[in-house]
């Protein structure tokens, strides 16, 4: 067997065992609520702080709508994974937490006024985790990860305001820009990994 066959097999071998976590269009929903979200802290789109909680709860329950839709998708196209024993109780320890960190973070960074977006650089952590546990076949989240990092910590050189990437605070602009960017670029790359290793098969009525 070839060199090039042997890593067309590796990547198919790690493309199916990552399948799950591949399915980027799922991400897409999310990616432009907090472009929603942006522009809403921008106070370019006030509605949808004047008719909060329900239109945050609208916006939401459409994005989890979106995600099941697009999880269909995925499963009568390309097909259903049976996913590593553990590999999903892991995955969702990971996710928690994250979140505890994130929410820690963004609540001590406005009460202690400090001059760098902490949830930020949070954030830039867990996408280098994320980088470092899938190896070389994601670059992407490395290359979000720098950018996530040196936007938290930009408000030092004065460039940027700190209220405009603490993702907690009203005018987080930017933070919230950019992690819809992550969701979009990320999803989408993922996606174009995932199709171009696996085969698209047409949709068939049932």
């Amino acid at each position: 067997m070839d060199n090039k066959k042997r890593r067309e097999l590796q990547q198919i071998a790690w493309v199916t065992r990552h399948y799950d976590h591949l399915q980027g269009l799922r991400q897409l929903p999310f990616g432009l609520m907090f472009l929603l979200i942006a522009v809403d802290k921008a106070g370019w789109w006030p509605w949808f702080s004047i008719w909060q909680p329900l239109s945050g709860l609208a916006v939401l329950g459409l994005c989890a709508a979106a995600y099941w839709w697009i999880g269909r998708y995925y499963a009568r196209t390309l097909g259903q994974v049976e996913p590593l024993p553990g590999q999903s109780r892991r995955m969702g320890v990971a996710a928690a937490i994250f979140l505890v960190l994130f929410y820690i973070a963004g609540t001590v960074e406005i009460a202690r006024n400090w001059p760098i977006s902490a949830s930020g650089l949070v954030i830039a952590g867990g996408l280098m985790v994320y980088y470092w546990q899938n190896g070389r076949y994601r670059p992407h989240y490395l290359i979000l990860a720098v950018l996530m990092a040196l936007v938290s910590l930009l408000p030092l050189t004065g460039i940027l305001a700190i209220e405009q990437v603490q993702f907690f605070g009203p005018d987080a602009v930017i933070g919230a820009f950019l992690f819809a960017l992550i969701c979009i670029v990320g999803g989408l790359v993922d996606h174009w990994l995932l199709v171009r290793t696996l085969p698209i098969y047409p949709e068939t009525s049932s």
